[in-house]
């Protein structure tokens, strides 16, 4: 997996969110920042936004990257909603492990939105958590075992001898399902054949 596009695509899609009149600021953070970025680190982004509210702003910011970068795809977060409003996305390159986190904070308590703006497919989100939690068990990571646990759950996965065979199977059942461009599940294969 190189890395060569990442910068540029940061860049690309940093200058993009400029453009947008109700963002003001716009932060790298995370492992990038703080130099402890690996293969299987994402992009993490925080926006500082006027004039509307965070679900608005996200809303709006996901739509015009939609239409200006053709997102392989882009998943809300919505178990961190209202306190965080962020969708994960990928752009493009050829590290699937790299997409972009935009986060934006909320620090209206009382905030009221309309989840049905961020109602994620349950493929595509299925697929971010195999991205993730692969990324969880080649770090060895302490949550691993039972975010893999309720990964498999959600997709409906009962039966397996030990997690490759498990993140196998599900592969396998991601790309049987149309919505999901065979490219990324593809760079998601070869990834796994080679670990």
């Amino acid at each position: 997996m190189g890395t060569s596009t990442n910068e540029d695509l940061t860049e690309q899609l940093m200058n993009h969110l400029k453009g947008l009149d109700f963002i003001t600021r716009i932060h790298v953070v995370g492992s990038r920042v703080e130099q402890t970025s690996d293969t299987y680190s994402d992009v993490d982004l925080s926006l500082t936004i006027k004039d509307i509210t965070p679900d608005i702003a996200l809303y709006e910011l996901t739509e015009s990257i939609k239409a200006k970068f053709q997102p392989t795809w882009y998943d809300f977060a919505n178990s961190l909603m209202p306190e965080k409003f962020l969708v994960s996305t990928f752009i493009g390159g050829d590290n699937p492990f790299t997409f972009f986190d935009v986060c934006i904070l909320n620090s209206d308590k009382n905030l009221v939105y309309d989840k049905t703006r961020f109602e994620n497919d349950q493929w595509i989100h299925l697929m971010k958590l195999w991205v993730m939690n692969y990324k969880y068990m080649m770090r060895d990571a302490p949550q691993f075992e039972k975010r893999f646990a309720t990964m498999m759950e959600k997709a409906n996965i009962f039966h397996y001898s030990d997690y490759r065979e498990g993140f196998y199977q599900l592969l396998l059942k991601l790309k049987d399902q149309k919505m999901i461009k065979s490219g990324y599940l593809n760079m998601l294969e070869e990834v796994f054949r080679n670990s």
